[in-house]
């Protein structure tokens, strides 16, 4: 049985955040959305000087959407390491079926 998870709180992202800064091979976490795909955000960001959040988080309960943009080091390969942040996450939610998009946007140091 799955739990009835809150998706639209903050402190939700942050702790995910901190699971996703915690797996090995992960170097850096970027904005969940670009900010040129999003005008809207971006003319937010611009007008308050708020950053776009790292973890984007979308549903409730048993359809939980998170998605993550991650930047890896050259020790582990990339696919190796995305496949681990996904189920980090899931582990950490309680939710098998949680989706979990994990993109790879930066490999190196």
């Amino acid at each position: 049985m799955t739990e009835h998870v809150e998706t639209n709180t903050p402190a939700l992202a942050e702790e995910l955040l901190g699971v996703v800064q915690a797996v090995d091979g992960v170097t850096a976490v970027f904005p969940a959305q670009p900010l040129w795909q999003s005008i809207a955000g971006a003319a937010a960001a611009a007008v308050t000087g708020e950053q776009q959040p790292l973890v984007g988080l979308s549903g409730q309960g048993e359809g939980i959407g998170v998605k993550v943009r991650i930047g890896v080091g050259i020790h582990r390969p990339a696919p190796e390491v995305a496949r681990d942040v996904a189920a980090a996450v899931r582990k950490h939610l309680r939710n098998a079926s949680t989706v979990v998009e994990v993109l790879v946007v930066k490999i190196g140091h």
